[in-house]
């Protein structure tokens, strides 16, 4: 399994860039498992691709094999770190398992 990979080597690949020079889309595709070990990583790209892009991030977890408590917990800050930025966070190809915790956590934090 390979590591989650680094922002500035193999992404953010850029989409639609504008002409300020900042993107309207970023997407991110981490690999692997999103647990303890690798979403200190994982958060500090979302972080840093919510900063630079104006308009999207997204998320392809195409390539991630499992999601652990600290990868729901990620996501969810990143969901409201962008809501706060006035930026969409769109999550794609999520499991099944992931998509039911990801909508658990939202419910119980805004219930």
């Amino acid at each position: 399994m390979e590591p989650l990979m680094d922002l500035m080597s193999n992404f953010p690949h850029l989409l639609n860039p504008v002409e300020s020079g900042r993107p309207r889309t970023v997407v991110l595709r981490p690999n692997g498992c999103l647990d303890g070990m690798s979403c200190p990583a994982f958060t500090k790209a979302l972080e840093q691709a919510l900063e630079i892009t104006t308009d999207t991030v997204v998320v392809d977890l195409l390539w991630v094999d499992n999601v652990e408590a600290e990868g729901v917990n990620s996501l969810i800050t990143g969901l409201k770190r962008a809501a706060a930025l006035g930026k969409t966070l769109s999550l794609r190809f999520m499991d099944v398992g992931t998509q039911a915790a990801v909508e658990a956590a939202r419910t119980h934090q805004y219930a």
